[in-house]
């Protein structure tokens, strides 16, 4: 009987030590993001708008803190031919930065430029939606990106357009949702297939 008694309680300690592992928690990877876009945001002196503007013009600083919680600020909305939702195909180009465990942000990917030495020449491809893809299989690093962030802007730009994201985590690709990361993109370019 004593014998089974201090197996039942070697095994208990163990699952203890087991259940207290040093992971962090969903809430504290949040307050990590949180602490990371304010960084970013105070860094930069972007100033963030309450609403998004009436006029739909942004100054250069411009953000606005969108429903889903992507920051938005657009330098050019587009030339008015605006997406279809779950039918227009996007190629989008973009220089996207890491924001998460550094003072300053780090380059993760440009496929905005050209030539031999940028080894993302090609744009990224999604169709228009909510739940925004680039497909099955994603080869192609920049594909990676894509996710609801990525895809918001275009319910408020048309083709064309060039705008500024600040991406939460949760509102990226499977592979940044992961690895709780956010991102910041300098600059996004859309365009349509015609």
């Amino acid at each position: 009987m004593k014998r089974g008694f201090y197996i039942l309680m070697i095994l208990c300690a163990a699952l203890m030590v087991v259940s207290c592992d040093k992971t962090k928690s969903y809430t504290e990877h949040l307050k990590d993001e949180r602490k990371a876009i304010e960084r970013l945001i105070d860094r930069e002196g972007f100033k963030v708008l309450k609403n998004y503007p009436s006029d739909g013009v942004f100054k250069e600083n411009e953000f606005v803190k969108l429903e889903n919680d992507v920051y938005l600020n657009v330098i050019d909305s587009g030339n008015g031919n605006r997406a279809v939702l779950g039918q227009t195909k996007v190629f989008c180009r973009f220089e996207a930065y890491g924001i998460l465990d550094s003072d300053t942000a780090y380059l993760m990917a440009n496929n905005l430029t050209y030539g031999p030495s940028y080894i993302y020449g090609y744009p990224t491809e999604f169709i228009f939606g909510p739940n925004s893809y680039s497909g099955d299989y994603v080869g192609y690093f920049p594909d990676k990106f894509v996710g609801e962030g990525l895809a918001t802007p275009l319910y408020h730009v048309g083709e064309g357009a060039i705008v500024r994201l600040i991406v939460p985590f949760k509102r990226m690709g499977y592979d940044f949702q992961s690895e709780y990361f956010p991102v910041y993109f300098k600059k996004v370019k859309y365009t349509f297939e015609k």
